[in-house]
């Protein structure tokens, strides 16, 4: 048997493979089988276009991220997945990064491919390519590794870059304040740590993450749509029941992120070939003393927002979280002497089978038997044919494509650029949407809620709306036969009629 031996870097050849060939699985799968981007996707593409320093309900980075690939590449799902992968690797890299600041390269290399390889890793860029929860995966360890590089080195760009990324973790989604709250209990509760607050550079990166900051923090002064939105999460106290089911929410949410990786470590225990050093608290590295208790802190005041607060806590938010427990756990991991490359192989082969047969599977299914509504929507068809309607009808227009925020934004994305896409819903809390343009230019209605007329004509009484119409499109990249509907109705420009 030929041994191989350590690069410097820790990775051995075959689980960079998988790790590489996981992060580019989604692109495949994308480009293959399903091309179409996914709902919330759709809606960050419409609204990146105007980059905005406010949307209707969320912090501004991901509309940021997607509007620049649009500009880039157009509304492509390929692309914004292959975008969304990048950034994640660049997370990944971080990752590793903090790791080895507190464990050896072997072990540091190891629980970076666990985390590369997870599900949520893999299997969520599909449907939520550039979401918040997955940004996240990449400015919060680099939030923590230019904190512990500034501790040790106080050198100022690590200070500047923790300002920036700091910045860029809260607009994304405002749960960044749940690890920066982490953070600050850390910070106070160890002595090595506390030293941070009289250095000049502590106070520079949080005034460059308060002037990043800023121009955002005016707007939702000014139209406190994010604070809306974010306040109907929170139901105040609630049943035992439905507080249990929260909480199992909150635990569960850790699992997408730590599986299979989970499962390789309890196995690689089991077999031998991984050991757990579990030491106590007071003789950790300092490092790893601050890992877990920003873990701790984090997880009990989400337990706060879950159970006082009443928190309307969904799975996927969990990504971030379960990464920082990552790298919190991680350190607690060694290999048994002689057993190292064997398991790494062993490692390889199982996460690379799996995810072969999964891929193998996924598209045998969906070319063939099986269609997704959303991901295989034929909706670059339907804008065209939607905009064929209205151009053999009026000479200009339309200003807008509306409609319920499933359907209005794969329509709208894929016409002409310069047609803005809005949901009805969100009209009166957008601050770019402009009534004059409908009235002048005119609007499409597409929808599958038999609502979304009734919406726009309270809104807009003084407007009539045309006769409802229909296409009918096959799915794209399946054999199954599988078709979609749109229902559309156009409101006529009032300046421009034929």
């Amino acid at each position: 048997m030929i041994e191989r031996t350590l690069s410097r870097s820790g990775f051995s050849i075959g689980l960079l493979s998988v790790l590489v060939a996981a992060v580019l699985l989604p692109v495949a799968l994308s480009a293959l089988a399903f091309p179409t981007p996914l709902y919330d996707t759709r809606e960050l593409i419409a609204w990146g276009r105007h980059f905005p320093w406010i949307t209707p309900v969320h912090p501004p980075m991901m509309v940021w991220v997607g509007g620049l690939v649009d500009a880039v590449a157009g509304p492509s799902g390929i692309a914004m997945v292959l975008v969304g992968q990048l950034l994640l690797a660049v997370g990944l890299a971080y990752s590793y990064g903090v790791l080895r600041l507190v464990t050896e390269r072997g072990i540091a290399a190891f629980a970076t491919v666990l985390a590369g390889t997870s599900l949520y890793a893999v299997v969520g860029p599909l449907s939520w390519a550039l979401n918040a929860d997955i940004l996240q995966l990449t400015s919060w360890p680099a939030v923590i590794y230019h904190l512990l590089r500034a501790r040790s080195t106080d050198r100022w760009l690590h200070w500047i870059l923790l300002g920036a990324w700091a910045a860029a973790a809260a607009l994304t989604k405002y749960n960044a304040f749940v690890l920066f709250f982490g953070i600050a209990c850390a910070l106070l509760a160890l002595p090595t740590f506390r030293v941070l607050l009289r250095r000049p550079g502590f106070y520079a990166a949080a005034l460059i993450c308060g002037l990043l900051l800023l121009p955002h923090v005016l707007m939702v002064y000014r139209f406190h749509t994010t604070l809306t939105y974010g306040s109907k999460h929170f139901h105040g106290l609630s049943s035992p029941l439905e507080t249990a089911k929260r909480v199992g929410c909150l635990l569960l949410g850790y699992l997408p992120m730590l599986l299979p990786g989970a499962l390789v470590v309890a196995i690689g225990c089991w077999r031998g070939a991984l050991a757990l050093r579990l030491q106590r608290f007071a003789v950790l590295r300092d490092e790893v003393k601050f890992l877990v208790l920003v873990n701790i802190a984090m997880f009990l005041l989400l337990l706060v927002f879950v159970v006082l607060l009443g928190l309307q806590y969904i799975v996927r938010y969990g990504a971030p979280f379960a990464q920082m427990a990552m790298l919190a756990l991680a350190p607690m991991l060694d290999w048994r002497p002689g057993r190292q490359i064997a398991g790494e192989r062993h490692t390889a082969v199982a996460l690379g089978g799996f995810y072969a047969v999964a891929a193998t599977a996924a598209c045998v299914a969906y070319l063939g038997f099986f269609s997704h509504s959303g991901l295989q929507e034929p909706t670059a068809a339907a804008a065209r044919a939607i905009m064929a309607d209205w151009n053999s009808r009026y000479h200009c227009g339309p200003g807008y494509i509306l409609g319920d925020r499933q359907t209005v934004y794969g329509v709208g994305i894929a016409a002409e650029p310069k047609i803005d896409s809005l949901a009805v819903e969100y009209i009166p809390r957008t601050p770019w949407f402009d009534p004059e343009i409908v009235l002048s230019k005119g609007a499409v209605l597409v929808y599958s809620l038999p609502s979304v007329p009734d919406q726009f004509a309270a809104l807009f009484p003084e407007i009539k709306i045309g006769k409802e119409r229909q296409i009918t499109l096959p799915v794209l990249r399946t054999m199954s036969g599988k078709t979609k509907t749109y229902t559309y109705r156009f409101v006529p420009p009032g300046d421009c009629r034929n």
